[in-house]
This record gives C-alpha cells, structure tokens and sequence, in this order.
C-alpha cells in the first residue's frame, strides 16, 4: 500500500477532514479534502461532518477553525508553524491604527 493509500485509508477510519493551506507540499495537496486560504478552509471545515480536522497550515489558522468549529477536535500538522506576520503584532497594542 502507497502512503497517499495509507492516508486515505486513516483519514476514514478515524473521521478526519485534512485541511491544506495552498502553500504547501505537493504530496499534502493530494490527500487534502480542501485546499485554499485560511479563512475559506476554516469555513469549508465548519460544514463537513467530520469530528476530526487536521490544518495543514500555520498556528492561527488551526485556531480559527476551532473558533468556527468548537465542537471539533483540530490538529495542528506541525505544533511549531507559525505565521511571521502574525507575530509581528504587538499584543500590547490597543488595536487603534495611526490611520482612518
């Protein structure tokens, strides 16, 4: 059996929904159930069924899946992804912009 086989074959068996952001691998693209831009893979995840989704993507992104979908169990594919300009932000700051 493949690797791409065996995946699928997890992916049924433990009701998972593999979310790839369209940055990543090649081999990850092909086993995804959806691949796309954050927001629009944390909204397709809160339509389908599954208990069980996998964010192939970045920190903020699993979180927002968990925020649209609370009574899912999300996974992060790698715990360590962050997001560069997401962490560039200052969490001190009180959210105003210096522009209007």
């Amino acid at each position: 059996m493949s690797i791409k086989e065996e995946i699928l074959k997890l992916k049924e068996e433990n009701d998972i929904c593999i979310l790839a952001h369209c940055y990543q691998n090649p081999e990850i693209l092909e086993v995804a159930d959806f691949v796309g831009d954050s927001f629009a893979l944390a909204v397709e995840a809160e339509k389908v069924q599954n208990k069980n989704v996998i964010m192939c993507g970045v920190r903020f992104m699993a979180e927002t899946v968990k925020i649209l979908s609370p009574d899912k169990t999300v996974y992060l594919s790698n715990k360590n992804a962050g997001c560069p300009m997401a962490e560039m932000m200052d969490k001190a700051d009180d959210g105003q912009s210096a522009y209007h």
